[in-house]
């Protein structure tokens, strides 16, 4: 019971939150929206003044706003500035400025974490555990350490009450987006209860480090024989669902290399070599570091690179491999047919679209980087265009797709601050080509020949007994068409509003003419010479009109 009070409490306490923050941050139209108004203190709740939507800097607020409503919206901003397909470009731009950067919490409420994960003795694997954090951020803080061998270790530790914190946040965010839906707050492209479920688990998949430890070893297996790229290792026994111990990579962060002047690197190889790995990561091994920022990648030699940090990871399955190979050859030839082809297959369309018009509309986009030279052209400044025709034609597609953009767009920053004359385009066309090659290989060329019989083998296993089944409910008289309505509750919900509203009104209407006929008689009994029931006919019709215009005014509708 007492557990259940401190829970509705929390409840209430982070609505009351949320609809302030909104109201501060020029968005109290939301709160009369989401029916958040009466977690409000008793003066705020009738301010009108404070419930309008200020629209002028609205992209650069909400992120503001998501920063101050702590980690889990930091994560869903994280989240949101990867979908162009459903934000406006000016909202991209702004989310994805969004820093998880937060206040360290004190060692003493880490130790709890470290005491319940290896016991109150947890010092005695290491010869030594710095207090102060080396990062700290909205899920975890890391710590140096040094293991009984000798060996230098970083302690990745979960915040204490995280998961507490983020699964209230979640509870929240579903039930405001499912209200968003019903009212119809959003287009139905955005569907917000969908967007919610994909961030719920990834998220709650962040919170679980043995799923990190796991793209750990993926991603050290898959460059096992790459001895230019280095992965830390893990200490798998120290490791746990909140708890991870990794080599400590020692080299220097790209986001520091312009403080350290060293000659014996090779900025130019270095960048190659980045760009060659991500290629490698995408259309070879489908698993790829969806987040190579600088700040996660380390130069442990004059051409030799480490990544940090796997808790965010792309996958692609090898039909989107092949999706990708040939996306980036057609751009490359600037052929819009094969273009389009390719992103209405990737894409999921919500509405029909007029062809002549998306053709017509990448052929212009293509159109601005004609006759310019390959060593010029700037693979985000195409990817942001393309984001924005998909936004146009509402093109959904997968978020695997919009983390890969976002890894290239990272990845060519780094190269560029490495190497102020890199070329991501270039690195890219040639490692497609030896791909293609490589892929015509005999032994290849056999794996492939194998797949696709595999697969007409399959599909004409299957289409006789499909027809057979369609065939038998014509005969039969069962086949039916089944028809689904869109968008039409929304409507429902008001028509049924407008009609309970009329339906009051007639029934006040009714009251009234009745009582004003009743005391046109002495019927008894008589109070202050004034009939009883028609005095109570209109005292009851009076009521239900106060009560009709306070909803009409309260719903701001009229």
């Amino acid at each position: 019971m007492i557990f259940n009070l401190t829970r509705q409490y929390r409840y209430l306490q982070r609505y009351r939150k949320i609809a302030e923050l909104l109201i501060k941050n020029g968005l109290g139209g939301l709160v009369d929206w989401l029916d958040l108004g009466k977690y409000l203190p008793f003066k705020q709740r009738f301010n009108k003044e404070d419930q309008e939507i200020n629209r002028k800097n609205l992209a650069r607020r909400i992120p503001l706003l998501l920063q101050e409503l702590g980690p889990t919206y930091i994560k869903l901003g994280q989240v949101l500035s990867t979908r162009a397909d459903l934000l406006p470009p000016s909202y991209i731009k702004e989310l994805r400025q969004l820093q998880d950067r937060v206040v360290s919490v004190p060692y003493e409420q880490i130790k709890t974490i470290l005491e319940s994960e290896w016991g109150i003795d947890y010092q005695r694997h290491f010869l030594k555990i710095e207090r102060e954090p080396l990062a700290a951020a909205s899920i975890a803080q890391t710590y140096r350490a040094t293991l009984k061998d000798g060996t230098d270790v970083i302690i990745k530790v979960q915040r204490p009450g995280i998961e507490q914190i983020i699964q209230l946040d979640l509870e929240i965010i579903s039930n405001l987006a499912g209200l968003a839906e019903e009212k119809g707050l959003l287009p139905p492209l955005f569907n917000p209860s969908k967007i919610v479920e994909e961030f719920d688990h990834s998220l709650r998949k962040e919170l679980n480090f043995k799923r990190e430890l796991a793209n750990i070893k993926r991603f050290s297996y898959n460059f096992r024989e790459e001895k230019q790229i280095v992965v830390p290792r893990v200490h798998e026994k120290l490791s746990g669902r909140r708890i991870l111990v990794l080599e400590e990579i020692k080299g220097i962060k790209l986001s520091e290399y312009k403080e350290v002047k060293r000659k014996d690197l090779n900025p130019p190889v270095l960048a190659a070599l980045g760009a060659r790995s991500l290629m490698k990561q995408v259309l070879v091994d489908g698993f790829f570091h969806a987040d190579p920022h600088p700040g996660n990648v380390f130069i442990v030699g004059p051409d030799r690179l480490a990544y940090v940090d796997f808790g965010m990871m792309g996958h692609l399955t090898a039909e989107d491999q092949t999706r990708m190979s040939l996306l980036l050859i057609a751009l490359l030839k600037q052929d819009v047919k094969i273009i389009v082809d390719l992103l209405l297959e990737i894409g999921q369309i919500e509405k029909e679209i007029n062809l002549r018009k998306l053709k017509m509309a990448m052929e212009e986009l293509l159109s601005r980087y004609y006759g310019i030279e390959l060593a010029a052209l700037e693979p985000m400044d195409i990817i942001d265009d393309i984001q924005q025709l998909l936004f146009k034609f509402q093109i959904r597609i997968p978020e695997e797709f919009f983390l890969l953009f976002r890894a290239i767009a990272v990845s060519e920053g780094v190269g560029l601050m490495l190497d102020p004359g890199f070329n991501l385009t270039e690195v890219a066309t040639d490692f497609v080509e030896e791909l293609i090659v490589s892929k015509l290989a005999p032994e290849n060329l056999l794996a492939s020949l194998i797949h696709r019989i595999w697969d007409f083998r399959r599909r004409s296993i299957d289409l006789p007994e499909r027809l057979n089944n369609l065939l038998n409910k014509l005969v039969q008289d069962e086949f039916t068409i089944r028809f689904k309505h869109l968008n039409l509750d929304n409507l429902i919900n008001k028509i049924n509003i407008v009609s309970n509203r009329l339906s009051l009104s007639l029934i006040i209407s009714a009251l009234i003419i009745s009582s004003s006929m009743i005391l046109q008689t002495d019927m008894k009994p008589l109070v202050l010479g004034i009939p009883l029931l028609g005095f109570v006919g209109y005292s009851v019709a009076g009521l239900m009109g106060l009560w009709l215009i306070i909803a009409i005014f309260r719903s701001g509708r009229f």
